[in-house]
């Protein structure tokens, strides 16, 4: 987003809401829940793409639906020195991989997982420290979301 770009206004962020449960919703309805026509709103969304506030559309499967319903979440250290693009790239390519966050703390990243079971996140946990430069790890599995 170009900071020279004017501040979000009520109507802007009304639409990010509706989008933000509804990506799917049509002009027609979502003008009527802001107060605009159709196409007023659809050049709304299309103003908030071109500033790049808006930065794509996606689906949400069920991971159970895709035989993936045992989650984790894994603080991860790295060996001192290890390559963080090396370290970055294993993490994008293994199937397992829902999320991954470089951050600061005690921990050098934290990764979401999704599993078939805790024998799945097993290996994964073991070919991360064998194969991506990677230290410790700290895992915790997802009861439930709230």
């Amino acid at each position: 987003m170009d900071p020279m770009d004017p501040p979000l206004d009520p109507t802007d962020r009304e639409i990010l809401a509706v989008l933000r449960d509804e990506a799917r919703i049509s002009w027609q309805e979502l003008g009527q829940r802001v107060h605009l026509s159709a196409n007023a709103a659809a050049d709304r969304v299309r103003r908030l793409q071109r500033r790049g506030v808006i930065i794509g559309f996606t689906t949400v499967i069920d991971p159970a639906a895709l035989g993936r319903p045992f989650e984790a979440v894994v603080g991860v250290r790295a060996v001192p020195g290890t390559d963080r693009d090396v370290l970055e790239g294993w993490l994008r390519a293994q199937p397992v991989v829902v999320e991954a966050v470089h951050l600061t703390g005690p921990h050098d990243y934290f990764v979401r997982a999704r599993c078939r079971d805790a024998a799945e996140l097993d290996v994964f946990l073991m070919a991360m420290k064998a194969e991506a430069g990677v230290a410790e790890t700290e895992t915790r599995v997802v009861l439930r979301h709230v």
